[in-house]
């Protein structure tokens, strides 16, 4: 099944939408969407390294060797390291956003007050 779902399943480089915007588009607009591209990114990473290291945690139920043991534990280790700098990853981008978020509307409220 796990398998079945991998093949299907495929890496996004970028989204779509982003390519739609217009012309005139301000440079904080464009960073805004910049910033929800990587956030699509790292949400799709933090999927693809959960599943991985949940295939090491199931295979570490079977008897092994300790060789082998050793070494799905120091994969599953290393798995885990790089899920916790995507989670930071992840609230620096949601920080980001919302600075970029708050520019945005105070540009907004500078254009309609003049």
């Amino acid at each position: 099944m796990i398998k079945k779902l991998n093949k299907e399943r495929e890496f996004r480089e970028r989204p779509m939408w982003i390519h739609y915007h217009k012309e005139d588009t301000g440079d904080l607009s464009r960073i805004n969407y910049q910033a929800w591209e990587i956030y699509f990114q790292l949400n799709d990473l933090q999927e693809r390294m959960w599943l991985h290291s949940l295939r090491l945690r199931h295979a570490l139920l079977y008897k092994n060797s300790p060789i082998k043991i050793a070494e799905l534990k120091l994969q599953q280790r290393i798995v885990d390291e790089h899920i916790n700098q995507i989670k930071q990853f992840r609230e620096e981008n949601q920080k980001f956003k919302s600075d970029i978020f708050e520019k945005l509307l105070a540009e907004d409220d500078l254009e309609n007050i003049e």
